[in-house]
């Protein structure tokens, strides 16, 4: 085996949808799985949520020997048009600077690895919509914060860690790619759920419950994330499925 490819995932289901097209699939230990597909190793870290459980997790993999860094999950629109399931290729992202205040560090993704995604989503019938990212520290409840951010950044889509990995393969000279799915559009308001979910995104059944016995009206949006999300999975799979098997026949040494 070469030098593994790391695929870095915040959430447990994303995680879950990575495994699921891979073979001999072990755990190594908490939030980390390794598998193969080809000739290739892959490892599929799950983080948690944000910017700084992302930095906690790189952190593990600074000294270990890598061929490539992925950094694959879902994110918001922050444009009208997209809908759960998209898959966002993007060529750059953003990510606040610590300062000075309202400055964005961009980091670019490494070429063969984008043309070989944008293949793959092709060949496995995904749609898919290009343009930029961009890493939030907080999550964006609303279309008015959504759509703002956008004008901002020129991004059409948002997520919480990217920006992290992205700085990771970059200090460490890795070739890097973000691939993204769309799991709310710009309209789709997020309610406040403090302690519904888990870090890594898992429900809190007796929580969920709760919330909605006080708070009613938000039921519909539980119906509809739960059905972005296996959209948005089912989407992650595919591509995946066609897109690891490409990287085979790819020299990732520079």
């Amino acid at each position: 085996m070469t030098r593994p490819i790391v695929v870095f995932t915040a959430l447990a289901w994303e995680s879950a949808a990575v495994r699921s097209v891979l073979r001999q699939v072990r755990r190594e230990g908490e939030g980390v799985w390794r598998g193969s597909s080809g000739c290739r190793d892959i490892l599929i870290v799950t983080g948690g949520i944000g910017p700084r459980r992302a930095h906690q997790t790189v952190k593990a993999f600074m000294d270990m020997p890598l061929s490539a860094v992925l950094s694959i999950g879902c994110a918001g629109a922050l444009i009208p048009g997209l809908t759960a399931g998209q898959l966002v290729l993007a060529p750059a992202l953003r990510m606040d600077t610590e300062e000075p205040e309202g400055q964005l560090d961009t980091f670019g993704v490494d070429s063969r690895l984008l043309c070989a995604a944008r293949d793959a989503a092709q060949r496995a019938g995904v749609e898919t919509i290009e343009g930029g990212i961009v890493t939030s520290p907080r999550v964006l409840l609303t279309r008015q914060e959504k759509e703002k951010r956008g004008r901002e950044t020129d991004c059409i889509a948002v997520e919480m860690e990217s920006g992290v990995h992205a700085a990771f393969a970059a200090e460490r000279s890795l070739p890097f790619l973000v691939l993204r799915v769309i799991l709310d559009s710009v309209d789709m308001a997020i309610p406040p759920m403090k302690g519904v979910t888990t870090a890594e995104g898992k429900i809190r059944l007796s929580k969920a419950m709760a919330h909605i016995a006080t708070h009613p009206q938000h039921l519909p949006f539980f119906v509809r994330l739960q059905q972005c999300r296996k959209r948005a999975a089912e989407t992650i799979s595919r591509v995946c499925r066609t897109f690891f098997p490409r990287l085979d026949a790819m020299d990732l040494s520079g």
